[in-house]
């Protein structure tokens, strides 16, 4: 089976998956921006609107056409993304280095993680595009597929700012390795997404009458949401929140990252501002699953060192998911199962530290390069 086969049957099979959570979750009990969404489906512009969402309008224009019911268009729209974002963890895996073991490992994790499976629980949000654009975007660079990153980093930006960021996000891993060149490159790929974003932003502004004025994110000086987010949540609700977004990841990245290649490692260390700066000025328990496409690497580095502990690691990660992030019925199995990944995330982050160093297959090399497309 070749690798286009394999990659295609891997998607297939997370998203009957996906799709199985996504039928079983409920809908959100609270007010959601639904109503945004739907407004621009039907309408293509909601005039004089004042919410950021109203700015990300390419989910909306594509699902709106389609036939069926609109909760039916949104959670499909979020399995195949949720599908596909896995797809691209594993094949960006590949490209830092990690063996298929730990890129199916990192895989697992993307498909089954918090933020994947809370927008299989409340659908009306772009992310789940953005969670596809990421390593998408990040492989391409790292690839040598410059042509194809400028293209859908203008397109995803219609989606949700979030777009041009991995591509800012490489553009600084490159300039770091002083590889000018394809720095540049990066550069321009990324400034023509962010310039195809302002172009729409003051489209929607000048003709239509959009506003951020309802939207606390836009408010720099004043904190953002990050501000208004803490003053609605008790310590409590904030820790919880902030647990539920990782989970046992807080266990295994840290010590990825000692066990990281450079390339990996470096990229990493240039998101940390990027995810601080979307934290800031969003939900940061839902900001930060944008950056999960390295998080889950450096997790699955640690995991594969210890094979006896890494699947059911993984696999009690996925399973406390279901509870804390598609919201099902499970709260007692999801409480032991968040418990036991923990637990299991500390017996394999001791036993990976003792592991032989060659326990695990990690390159330091480049990426082969790919013709630019």
């Amino acid at each position: 089976m070749n690798e286009r086969v394999q990659r295609l049957a891997q998607f297939a099979a997370l998203a009957v998956c996906l799709g199985a959570i996504a039928g079983l979750s409920p809908l959100p009990q609270r007010v959601t921006d639904r109503d945004i969404y739907e407004a621009t489906a039907a309408h293509g512009v909601v005039y004089d609107c004042s919410d950021i969402h109203c700015f990300r309008v390419l989910v909306p224009w594509i699902l709106g056409p389609l036939p069926g019911a609109s909760i039916v268009k949104w959670k499909t729209y979020a399995v195949l993304c949720n599908a596909a974002a896995a797809v691209a963890v594993f094949g960006l895996s590949l490209t830092f280095g990690l063996s298929r073991r730990g890129a199916w490992l990192a895989s697992i994790g993307s498909a089954f993680g918090f933020g994947s499976l809370y927008t299989l629980h409340d659908v009306y949000t772009s992310d789940p595009l953005m969670y596809v654009v990421g390593p998408f975007l990040t492989n391409a660079l790292l690839t040598d597929r410059v042509a194809t990153a400028a293209v859908v980093g203008a397109i995803g930006v219609f989606a949700k700012e979030f777009a041009a960021a991995p591509l800012y996000l490489v553009t600084g891993y490159f300039a770091i390795e002083r590889r000018w060149l394809q720095a540049a490159r990066a550069l321009a790929a990324a400034n023509l997404a962010f310039i195809v974003w302002l172009l729409l932003t003051l489209t929607l502004m000048l003709r239509f009458n959009y506003t951020y004025a309802g939207s606390a994110s836009a408010d720099l000086a004043g904190g953002g949401n990050l501000v208004g987010w803490l003053h609605r949540q008790s310590p409590r609700g904030v820790a919880a929140a902030m647990f539920n977004e990782f989970g046992a990841l807080y266990v295994l990245a840290p010590v990825g990252l000692f066990l990281a290649p450079r390339r990996l490692r470096l990229v990493t260390m240039v998101s940390l501002p990027i995810a601080a700066l979307f934290a800031y000025v969003q939900q940061p328990d839902r900001a930060l699953w944008n950056v999960h496409f390295l998080v889950l690497p450096l997790a699955a580095l640690v995991l594969e060192r210890a094979p006896a502990l890494g699947w059911p690691t993984i696999g009690a990660f996925a399973v406390g998911n279901l509870r804390v992030g598609a919201q099902l019925p499970i709260a007692p199995i999801g409480r032991v199962a968040l418990a036991a990944s923990v637990l299991l995330a500390i017996a394999t982050t001791v036993a990976a530290l003792l592991a032989p160093q060659g326990a695990a297959r990690h390159l330091d090399l480049p990426a082969p390069a790919r013709p630019a497309s």
